[in-house]
């Protein structure tokens, strides 16, 4: 090759998702979080244009729904439209939410795009700056639910320099998603691909770096389990045709979980300071970040209890969301648990004497005696028949499972003796 390819690769954009989790916001704000899925889009196209890349692909779920709304529609025609006039052709791969039986007809002509059938196929694009024989292959979904092995179909040609692989797929060993189109790293490998440019996990990731195996992640976490910044990778292919990649964060929204300890705050006002100072003092966000949405942890030891009531009632809440979004990159805040811990041994307690100390006193010496920890399983697994029945009874449930672990059963009524304590302190003590 003259020079060196590069390309962008994304996946799981899923235009037309709603964020989910978010009770209230501003209303400016409300607005930023619903369009943040269009704006990651949009950043995608800018980003190929400013970096002159030679082709994009995207691995499936294009589209959050098989009917996608008039505005997610317009959204892609626009870009598709803007890189073909740039010379920039893009490569879809469809998957389990876009599948080639749903997808709108009116969009599978758009010049410069190339959409995949449900058979491996390899296109050659037109790169008039590159002297090098490029083959980029792909498969798509052609329903929503597909569990045979995709991967399996790909073969490299023999006369590709540069072999690049789009599908959308589960690879084994990587959790958290439903098992559509299953492969596995040796499927992969033998398939004789330079890169492998997959979609359907939404966290970046790379599985290998020989030939280079890349999930992009999706490009604008939706909930708050995908936290952390989220874009596209920016692949490079160099002379000698060894590939890298560049994750180029591109989210406007990022979602984020954050613990604040509190354990030494004197009172509600404190514990406010604390949570927006914590943000604060997280460092920079990346460039074109226009806001964060947060679940606080309020951690830390609850020596008295009595703040307990007040960081669960919705002023607190209301209070600290008012602040949050005042900071310079914004904070919408999904939700606040208050998960504080007791005093470990609870001394303090214990020398004040009354109903709570000798709850703990008994708590105490039924963990220390087998005898009884036994009967107590049995007595719950009782409790829960009346029920449900035994029939219903998830095995999860089953204290039986536990009756032979001492540790996780004395670890179980520790916990059930701290939530008890924390319930009748915010009740005013007994």
């Amino acid at each position: 090759m003259s020079s060196c390819l590069t390309f962008l690769h994304a996946a799981d954009i899923h235009l037309g998702r709603p964020f989910s989790g978010l009770a209230k916001c501003r209303p400016e704000l409300a607005k930023l979080v619903q369009d943040a899925g269009y704006k990651a889009w949009e950043r995608i196209v800018t980003t190929a244009l400013g970096r002159r890349v030679d082709f994009v692909t995207i691995a499936g779920d294009l589209f959050d729904s098989s009917n996608p709304t008039v505005r997610a529609r317009v959204a892609f025609r626009e870009g598709v439209l803007k890189l073909h006039r740039a010379g920039i052709p893009v490569f879809l791969a469809l998957g389990n939410h876009d599948p080639l039986t749903s997808f709108p007809d009116s969009l599978k002509s758009l010049p410069g795009l190339h959409i995949f059938g449900p058979e491996q196929i390899g296109v050659r694009p037109r790169l008039p700056e590159r002297d090098s024989n490029v083959v980029i292959y792909g498969a798509s979904f052609e329903t929503h639910v597909l569990t045979e092995n995709l991967v399996r179909q790909f073969r490299r040609d023999p006369d590709a320099k540069v072999a690049v692989g789009v599908v959308h797929c589960n690879v084994s060993g990587v959790g958290g998603h439903l098992d559509y189109a299953p492969c596995t790293l040796d499927d992969l490998r033998s398939a004789g691909m330079d890169v492998w440019c997959l979609g359907h996990v939404h966290s970046p990731l790379t599985l290998c770096e020989d030939p280079l195996i890349i999930y992009s992640g999706a490009s604008q976490g939706a909930h708050i389990n995908e936290t952390g910044p989220r874009g596209c990778d920016l692949v490079t292919v160099d002379e000698s045709g060894a590939a890298s990649t560049l994750f180029v964060p591109l989210a406007p929204i990022i979602w984020s979980e954050v613990s604040v300890d509190v354990s030494h705050a004197r009172g509600i006002e404190e514990t406010v300071d604390l949570a927006e100072a914590t943000f604060l003092d997280r460092g920079p966000w990346p460039d074109g970040t226009q806001a964060v949405v947060a679940r606080i942890r309020l951690d830390g030891t609850d020596s008295s209890g009595k703040l307990g009531a007040l960081v669960e009632g919705e002023e607190f809440s209301e209070i600290l969301a008012e602040r949050l979004s005042l900071l310079p990159v914004p904070v919408v805040l999904e939700s606040v648990r208050d998960e504080r811990r007791l005093p470990t041994d609870g001394s303090s307690l214990l020398e004040e004497g009354g109903f709570l100390a000798d709850f703990l006193n008994v708590c105490a010496a039924v963990r220390g005696d087998a005898f009884q920890l036994e009967g107590i399983m049995d007595d719950i697994r009782t409790e829960l028949l009346k029920r449900v029945g035994s029939l219903h009874l998830a095995p999860e449930l089953d204290p039986r499972r536990l009756k032979g672990d001492r540790s996780a059963t004395q670890a179980l009524l520790k916990e059930a003796e701290e939530q008890i304590v924390r319930i009748c302190l915010r009740l005013g003590g007994i």
